[in-house]
C-alpha cells in the first residue's frame, strides 16, 4: 500500500512513495527511483490502512481489530532517519502530531475540508483536525450495530461511509456529526465507494450502482 509526498516541493519530479514494510509495527518513506530510505517510524501497529498526502503533510495510521495500539500521526516533508516518537509523545521536528487510538484497521482515513476522518470496523468514526490533531467529534456512525471494511468518501459538503451490509450514511463535513441521508442497498458491501464525476459508484457482492450526486 502507498501514498506520495513530496519533500522538497518537486512532485511529480521526485516524488517520495511511503511503503509498508513486511515487518510489523513499522513504516518506512522510501525514495521512488532507486528505493533508497529516508525515513522510518517504529512503535506502529499493523499496516493495513493505506497512507495519504494532503496539504503538505502525510497521514500515516495503524492498527488492528482488539489492538490498543492504533496511531495515527501527520509528518511533515524533508524527514530522514529514524524519526520515530519517543515513549510518551505526540510530536517532534518532523511529526506535527499523533493521536494513539483512533486507526482503523481495514478502512483508510480521508482528509476533507481540514479534517481527517476515521472510521473503525466496529463503527466508530473519529473526526480530528487535520492540521492540528485536535477531536472534533467521535461517535458510532448510525448509533451503532453496524460493521465497516470500506473506506470513507468525501466530495463538497458530504462524507460517505458505508457499512458492510450495504447501507451508505451521508454525514454533513461540518464540525459536528449530522447524518444527511441513509440508504440501504440491502447486500453485503465491502469494497470503497469511489466518487468520479457527478457520481458516486458502489459495488456490492453481485452489484455495481452508479448513484447521480
Amino acid at each position: 500500500m502507498a501514498a506520495a509526498i513530496d519533500p522538497e516541493g518537486a512532485m511529480p519530479r521526485d516524488p517520495v512513495r511511503i511503503l509498508y514494510v513486511g515487518i510489523k509495527n513499522v513504516v518506512v518513506a522510501l525514495r521512488q527511483h532507486d528505493g533508497t530510505e529516508l525515513w522510518r517510524i517504529t512503535g506502529m501497529a499493523m499496516p493495513t490502512a493505506s497512507p495519504m498526502a494532503a496539504d503538505g503533510l502525510l497521514y500515516v495510521g495503524t492498527g488492528s481489530q482488539g489492538d490498543a495500539n492504533r496511531p495515527f500521526m501527520a509528518v511533515k516533508p524533508g524527514a530522514s532517519g529514524d524519526i520515530s516518537l519517543t515513549a510518551g509523545a505526540t510530536s517532534n521536528e518532523f511529526i506535527a502530531w499523533m493521536q494513539p487510538r483512533v486507526a482503523g484497521y481495514t478502512p483508510s482515513a480521508i482528509v476533507h475540508a481540514g479534517k481527517a476522518y476515521l472510521v473503525h470496523d466496529t463503527g466508530i468514526l473519529t473526526v480530528l483536525d487535520a492540521a492540528t490533531g485536535k477531536q472534533r467529534y467521535k461517535v458510532r456512525v448510525g448509533g451503532g450495530g453496524h460493521t465497516f471494511s470500506a473506506s470513507p468518501v468525501a466530495t463538497g459538503s458530504s462524507v460517505y461511509v458505508l457499512t458492510e451490509e450495504g447501507v451508505t450514511f451521508v454525514l454533513d463535513a461540518g464540525d459536528t456529526y449530522k447524518e444527511l441521508a441513509k440508504n440501504d442497498l440491502g447486500e453485503m458491501s465491502l469494497a470503497s465507494p469511489a466518487i468520479a464525476g457527478d457520481a458516486l459508484y458502489i459495488r456490492t457482492q453481485s452489484k455495481l450502482y452508479k448513484i447521480a450526486m
